[in-house]
């Protein structure tokens, strides 16, 4: 029975990840995609984010090594790089598949980098998160 609800479990994160396939290949190709620079740190980020969540005890690793604290604010920077997540509700600041949200989403931040990637997006409202070594 619990085999079933995590192939189940896996299938909807899967579906979850696909869904954001399309607006991330059309953003890359825009102007503010690879034509700008901000567009091309937040790419590489994404393309970071999505290897890195692919080996949750690496993410975990990281987190650790540079001292991940704090928690989120529920601001939604971090659903805006590069394009909006079609699971962020923008009027109760909440998204809508939480519980069976993806990897990339359930281990943000895992570095540094990428606090630095949701600034950019959210300039004027500080992360929950920080890192103490970086």
């Amino acid at each position: 029975m619990r085999h079933a609800w995590i192939r189940w479990r896996w299938l909807r994160r899967s579906v979850y990840n696909a869904e954001r396939f399309p607006p991330f290949f059309k953003i890359c190709l825009s102007r503010e995609g690879f034509g700008s620079s901000k567009g091309r740190t937040l790419i590489w980020g994404k393309f970071r984010r999505v290897t890195l969540s692919i080996f949750p005890p690496l993410c975990r690793f990281l987190q650790n090594k540079y001292q991940l604290q704090g928690g989120c604010v529920s601001c939604g920077a971090s659903c805006k790089l590069l394009f909006q997540c079609p699971h962020w509700d923008e009027s109760s600041h909440l998204c809508s598949v939480y519980e069976d949200r993806p990897n990339i989403c359930r281990f943000f931040p895992i570095t540094p980098g990428d606090i630095k990637d949701r600034t950019l997006v959210l300039p004027e409202k500080e992360c929950g998160f920080k890192f103490s070594k970086e």
